[in-house]
């Protein structure tokens, strides 16, 4: 009898221990929500003061991506060449080690790859749709919002590339199209191979980040009056000579055509286009 009570006293501890420990982790949360809604209407005064209109929905909750150092894949590059060139090719190096170019040669035209992922091709094949071409291109290799600029057959088509899910800022793919057909295939084509570089730091938040936006802002005269869309991506930071690596920011949008400002999520860098 007594050991069935003291059963039923250490059962009944238990409940109340859990349900203190819901109670305060409900707490926590209503706690986190009330101070980001807190914090997010009074970022939305302060673009109102400034005469610039921030939607509160627009600011997204989720929390940026660690940043990636990109290994490059010669054998990614001759694929990519493979697709633009044909299957028989002829490939040469100049340099050597990791910053080597890779050149790529058929009788239909020739490539140049190079360690910071760029890569250029005039191509002389001959395509029988060349707008199916370059979405079967994109498809395989990870591009996407691809837009055609064409008259009379002749124009550009322009991709960007993702990766992780993210749009990749400086990473894009451009098709020279004359007479409906391929003329060159210039832009940027990530590996698949990369190392995760872990956060040393808290990443910036999307409210954070629209702080130092909008300082940078008002520092530099603008003349935007809406913020228009807000979202994560990546951004490509390469040289000729260095290997490529992946930096999350946020990319901000305004109601001026083409104004788009970057805020990196580790340093707090802003940047315009």
């Amino acid at each position: 009898m007594e050991s069935s009570r003291l059963k039923n006293i250490i059962i009944l501890i238990l409940v109340l221990l859990n349900v203190s420990l819901l109670l305060s982790l409900g707490g926590r949360r209503s706690a986190q929500r009330s101070a980001r809604r807190q914090a997010t209407e009074q970022l939305v005064e302060l673009f109102a003061a400034n005469e610039v209109t921030l939607d509160p929905d627009l600011i997204p909750r989720q929390s940026p991506p660690a940043g990636r150092a990109m290994a490059r894949d010669v054998e990614q590059d001759q694929k990519v060449a493979e697709a633009l060139l044909g299957q028989q090719l002829t490939c040469t190096e100049q340099g050597s080690g990791t910053y080597a170019v890779y050149a790529f040669n058929s009788d239909q035209g020739a490539a140049i790859f190079r360690a910071n992922g760029s890569f250029e091709a005039a191509v002389t094949r001959s395509v029988e749709d060349v707008e199916s071409f370059c979405r079967t291109f994109c498809r395989e290799f990870g591009y996407q919002d691809l837009t055609f600029d064409l008259t009379g057959g002749s124009g550009t088509a322009t991709a960007t590339q993702y990766h992780n899910g993210y749009p990749v800022v400086g990473c894009t793919v451009v098709f020279s199209i004359a007479d409906s057909q391929l003329s060159t295939v210039k832009g940027t084509h990530l590996p698949d191979t990369y190392t995760e570089v872990p956060l040393t730091e808290e990443p910036l938040s999307a409210t954070t980040a629209l702080s130092a936006f909008l300082s940078a802002y008002q520092a530099s005269g603008g003349v935007a009056c809406a913020v228009t869309d807000i979202t994560l991506c990546y951004e490509l930071q390469s040289t000729t000579s260095a290997p490529m690596s992946l930096v999350p920011v946020w990319r901000i949008s305004t109601d001026i055509a083409g104004s788009v400002y970057y805020v990196n999520c580790i340093t707090g860098t802003v940047t315009h286009s």
